[in-house]
């Protein structure tokens, strides 16, 4: 029997808890097969939630634009995996916009 995440949101693992670590987080599309990493320290700042669980995927895929075939994973990178070098996507500033609309008055 497979076994079940548990819903108390304190015994989960959090991305915060994966941040502490010095994780990378996989986020995997299933549907497109696209596969990103990221560090969780990097995620821990952009999500405002301190207790978003790290299986839980914060956004859909970028290419395909759905969440139903998001995964995530964490893993603790190799030396000789960081020697090599991955491509990791970090986040470079945020961006504050408007958005407009016509409404009849």
């Amino acid at each position: 029997m497979p076994a079940v995440r548990s819903s108390n949101r304190f015994n989960v693992r959090r991305i915060r808890d994966c941040a502490r670590d010095g994780m990378l987080i996989v986020m995997r599309c299933n549907g497109c097969r696209r596969e990103v990493n990221y560090w969780a320290s990097d995620l821990a700042e952009v999500i405002e939630d301190p207790f978003h669980a790290a299986h839980v995927p914060p956004w859909g895929c970028a290419r395909c634009g759905t969440e139903e075939y998001m995964v995530m994973r964490w893993r603790i990178p190799a030396a000789s995996e960081l020697a090599q070098g991955v491509t990791v996507r970090r986040p470079v500033r945020k961006i504050t916009k408007w958005i407009w609309k016509d409404e009849q008055i």
